[in-house]
Parts: structure tokens; C-alpha cells; sequence
């Protein structure tokens, strides 16, 4: 069977998007506005669940009727990354103009996969961003003659993710293309965010996606040396039908949703939303390269969104590693607003995908909540949420213990924090690519949705407390320590962070969990050691010093040097 869609009339959310598009140009907004103009009549909605995700995305390509653009910073060859290039390519056969930019360092890097997209149909073009050596599969050799001529290029890498469908349709979040992100994985699954958004601001993701295209660094397949010798040589492995790429039992269900064409718009249509206003920023391509002189612009935006903070701030990231003009504007912010709140979500070291971010974080924790006051909660790998933010866990947990059944027991599917979300005052809300660390700051070009609407902030806030519970993740406060030790650490601590070495093994702070029938209470209660339980700086170890809790501790004690390169 050919990986073929069914014909199917028009979803009405997409209805919507060619309204919003045409009234836009009827009204001439783009001839004394910028295209995508944040005041236009855009449709918002979160997209939180992995499976949701990857139905919504299935669904747009069959839908789409003149453009598809992705650009991502991984597409790996799994079965969820097979499934989009085989719907993709369906969608370039019935004459639809695809065009996919990849970050080349992350991706799959198989020469002969890639001349087989690269041959597949006239309307499928993919582009790699930097590229090292001219090759999709350097060698070790290359690779390090690269770093060592220019270490920059090579380590400024493209990180946005963004899905436009006939320039009025746009998703952008945080998902990469690969079983991880959408709840198709046997062991970490993602717990991570898009955005849908719906009318003219598609328009501004669109022109960023050209800029990038035409950008000297995105680099075309078949301008790659070991593709186009494969080309030439012609015996790449092609793909004629739906069972050559191997999905297994994974789509059955899937396949069903979104062939349930009407349950499957009103699945999305439901959650669209008028937004008061909604702007798409995007870092140039580049970013930090200091021959075009770019600048990192989503850096500056979001800093100046934090700078008007007056009560609350809720953050959600994977990787809290701030560096000191970070630490420096969260200081001065609380300073101007005593009463300012700032909650953040990120990673345990138990859900962590990073050991090198959080080792960074680890080194600096005793900083965020004793000087930056910052509420810090850490994610649990298996959080009494569980059901509601993978309900496929029972699913996957029987495929991850049937496929090791030969071997010995892996650990069972966990999730991990990958949304990068932010939530201001409950009125500003962001949604993108963003981490909290110096590679988005000033390394990786980022992408994310601004949306200055109370109520879907109230609704993105919602969903990052669920997280912030008691049940769904430690929180990381001050040990309950003699108070000459307390400063002896202190002080300790402060001289080496000055260092590039901190070999020093106590810290003031740790993870605490809410004790059985305690009520919860912030860290600064004066009773809050009352009600919660220390349960050590690691916590969820697989054993008293693992081999992750050893590097977690050497690299926090000679990683500091390296921390805002990697």
C-alpha cells in the first residue's frame, strides 16, 4: 500500500486560517504593517500531549493545499521521524511544496537516506544548517579540523522548531521530530509544549523560515559530497510504500484518529482561541556570528518582557543554567518588586536528559535560592500525574519490558521536562524553543510565540503548578544547617564560584519531598522543615554513587569553564 492519504474535505480550523489570512490582505495590513502583524486576528492553543502533537502534525500535512515548511533542530530515523517523511513526501506528490531545514550536528547523518529524499519528488527539498566539512557524515578526522579552524561556526547550531502550513497555519514549541517527543518511546519520553497558532502571524514565521532558507549555512543535500556521490551511484535504498518504512505496531491507532477527519479538527478546533495579541520572534540566522554582526534578538525580548515583572513570574525549562547577566537581571528585578514571585520547573536529577546542564545547575543552586530567591522545583521522573501526561505509559512500559525480556530490565519509560514556557504577571505568555541557559542566550538560534492574552497565561500557568506539585516534583530549599555552618558554606561556596574549580562537597541547599498528610508550604515558611523531608541532592539515584551521580559531581567540580559553550 502507498503511503497515501485519504481525500477528505477542508478541517474548519484550517477554514479559519485561510479567513484570517485573506481578511488580513483584504484589509491591506501588510503594505503600512509588518507581515504578521501581533494585532491581527490570531486563534491560539496549546498543544501539551506527545500523541496530540503528533496527530495534529499528520493531520495539517494531509490537509495542506499549497506549502508545508518545518525546520528543527533533530529529525531523527525512528518510526515517528519515518512517519513524517513518508506523510511528507505523500504531501509533495499530490503538489504540495515542501521544504525542510535540519541542524545537521543533531540529525541522522546517513548519506544514502538523505540521496533518496533529496531524489524523491521535485516539491521535497531539505537543507542542512551548518553542515561540517560539506558532508553528511564527516569523519572523526574532519570534524576535529573543522573545530580547530573554527570552533564558533561549528558549535552555533539551529535549535528553532516551527511547523507553517500554507503560510496560515503555524506550530512552534519545543518538539524535535523523534518517538521522544510525541509518547512513542520505551524508555525517556519528553514531557514537552507547542503552540497552534492560526491567521496572519503565520505569516511572520514564514518570512523567518526564508530568511534561514536563503541563509549562506543551509546548505542543500545534494551540495553535499558523500550525497551526491551516493546519488551518482545510484544504489541508495528507496521507499515505494507505506511498509518500507518499517513502523511496526506503532501508528494503528493514530492512523484511525486522523483518518476521523471531523473528530480529529473538532479535537483542535475546541481549543483555538482568540488571542489579544501575538507576535512571532525569531533570532536571525547566525546569531552570534560575528562576521554578519547579529544579534541574539529573542534574548532581548524576553529580557525586556522580565524587566516589566511586578508580581509573578512561572517558568518551565529543562536546563536552569544561568549565567551571571542572567542571575544579574533575575536580582534586579526582585529588587525593584520585593513581592515579586519567581517559580521554576525544570529537570530532576532522576528526569534529567543533560547530566552536563544539570551538574551546571547543581553548581549554582546554593545561588538561586539563597541570593536570587528563586522557587525551585525539580521534576520526578515518574510523577503522580503520570496518567494524565502520558497516558500512554502502560502502553509503552509493556513494549520496553517485551523487548527486554532476553536481557536484563531497563528502566521503565520516565518523562523528562522539555517544555520552555514562560508565564508573566498572568498576562504575558511565552511559548518557544528558548532553554534558560548561555546556549540559547548567545549561542543557538531560538524561535517562540509571545501572547499577550490573560487567559490562555492563566491556562499555560495551570498547566506548569500542576507540575510544580508536591507529588510531581521536589522542591530545592535550604537545608536545615547550624547556622555557622550554613555561613562557613556560604562563603565557601562564594569564593569558588569564582573559580573554575569547586571541589567542595556540602551544600546548603538540597531536594526536600512534602512528608505524609503535611499540608504544603513554600521554602521560607519558618515551619517548612516541619513539613517536608530532605531526601539528598540526588534523588531518584539507581544507588549510593552511580556512575550519573559521579559525573554529575565532576563535572560540577571542573565544568564551569565549559558550562556557556556546551
Amino acid at each position: 500500500m502507498m503511503c497515501r492519504a485519504k481525500a477528505v474535505t477542508v478541517p474548519w480550523f484550517l477554514v479559519i486560517a485561510l479567513t484570517c489570512a485573506s481578511t488580513s490582505a483584504s484589509t491591506g495590513a501588510s503594505v503600512d504593517r509588518p507581515a504578521g502583524d501581533p494585532a491581527g486576528p490570531n486563534r491560539v492553543a496549546i498543544v501539551s500531549g506527545g500523541y496530540d502533537a503528533l496527530l495534529l502534525r499528520v493531520h495539517l500535512i494531509r490537509q495542506a493545499k499549497a506549502s508545508i515548511a518545518i525546520q528543527t533542530f533533530i529529525w531523527t530515523n525512528d518510526e515517528c521521524g519515518r512517519l513524517m517523511i513518508c506523510e511528507l513526501i505523500e504531501a509533495a506528490r499530490r503538489g504540495v511544496k515542501v521544504r525542510i531545514i535540519a541542524d545537521h550536528m543533531f540529525s541522522d547523518q546517513d548519506p544514502d537516506t538523505v540521496a533518496f529524499l533529496a531524489t524523491v519528488h521535485p516539491n521535497f527539498e531539505v537543507k542542512h544548517y551548518r553542515p561540517s566539512t560539506e558532508r553528511m557524515k564527516p569523519s572523526l578526522f574532519r570534524r576535529v579540523l573543522a573545530g580547530l579552524r573554527s570552533f564558533h561556526e561549528l558549535n552555533q547550531r539551529m535549535h528553532n522548531k516551527v511547523m507553517i502550513v500554507d503560510e496560515g497555519i503555524l506550530l512552534t514549541g519545543g518538539r524535535n521530530i523523534e518517538n521522544t517527543y510525541f509518547d512513542h518511546s520505551t524508555g525517556l519520553n519528553f514531557r514537552d509544549r507547542d503552540v497552534l497558532a492560526v491567521g496572519p502571524v503565520a505569516r511572520a514565521a514564514a518570512e523567518s523560515f526564508e530568511e534561514y532558507w536563503r541563509y549562506r549555512h543551509s546548505v542543500s543535500s545534494r551540495a553535499l559530497a558523500d550525497v551526491d556521490a551516493a546519488i551518482r551511484k545510484g544504489t541508495f535504498r528507496r521507499y515505494p510504500t507505506r511498509a518500507d518504512y518499517d513502523f511496526g505496531p506503532y501508528f494503528k491507532t493514530l492512523d484511525e484518529d486522523v483518518n476521523a477527519i471531523d473528530g480529529a479538527a473538532a479535537r483542535f478546533m475546541a481549543r483555538l482561541r482568540p488571542a489579544r495579541r501575538v507576535e512571532f520572534i525569531a533570532d536571525k540566522p547566525g546569531k552570534s556570528d560575528r562576521s554578519t554582526a547579529t544579534t541574539a534578538r529573542l534574548t532581548g525580548e524576553l529580557a525586556g518582557m522580565l524587566q516589566r515583572a511586578t508580581t509573578s513570574v512561572v517558568i518551565q525549562t529543562p536546563y536552569l543554567v544561568l549565567s551571571p547577566p542572567a542571575r544579574k537581571l533575575f536580582r534586579d528585578i526582585q529588587d525593584r518588586h520585593p513581592g515579586l514571585r519567581i517559580r521554576i520547573s525544570t529537570n530532576s536529577f532522576a528526569s534529567t536528559d543533560n547530566i552536563f546542564a544539570y551538574s551546571a545547575n547543581y553548581r549554582l543552586r546554593n545561588e538561586y535560592v539563597q541570593h536570587l530567591g528563586l522557587l525551585v522545583h525539580e521534576f520526578k521522573p515518574h510523577p503522580a500525574s503520570m496518567p494524565a501526561l502520558f497516558p500512554r505509559f502502560a502502553l509503552m512500559n509493556e513494549r520496553s519490558q517485551a523487548t527486554t525480556q532476553a536481557g536484563p530490565r531497563t528502566r521503565p519509560p520516565f518523562l523528562c521536562v522539555h517544555a520552555k514556557s514562560l508565564v508573566i504577571d498572568d498576562q504575558i505568555a511565552f511559548i518557544g524553543s528558548y532553554n534558560l541557559d548561555p546556549r540559547s542566550e548567545n549561542l543557538n538560534t531560538e524561535v517562540g510565540l509571545l501572547i499577550d492574552d490573560p487567559a490562555l497565561a492563566q491556562e499555560l500557568r495551570t498547566e506548569i503548578e500542576r507540575d510544580l506539585l508536591p507529588e510531581n516534583s521536589w522542591v530545592i530549599a535550604r537545608r536545615a544547617l547550624p547556622v555557622g555552618v550554613e555561613t562557613v558554606n556560604g562563603w565557601i561556596d562564594g569564593i569558588l564560584s569564582l573559580s573554575p574549580v569547586d571541589i567542595w562537597p556540602i551544600q546548603n541547599t538540597s531536594s526536600f519531598e512534602l512528608r505524609r498528610g503535611a499540608t504544603p508550604v513554600p521554602p521560607e515558611h519558618p515551619s517548612f522543615h516541619q513539613h517536608y523531608l530532605e531526601v539528598g541532592s540526588f534523588p531518584g539515584t539507581d544507588g549510593l554513587l552511580s556512575t550519573k551521580e559521579i559525573l554529575t559531581r565532576l563535572y560540577k567540580a571542573v565544568g564551569a569553564p565549559l558550562t556557556p559553550i556546551l
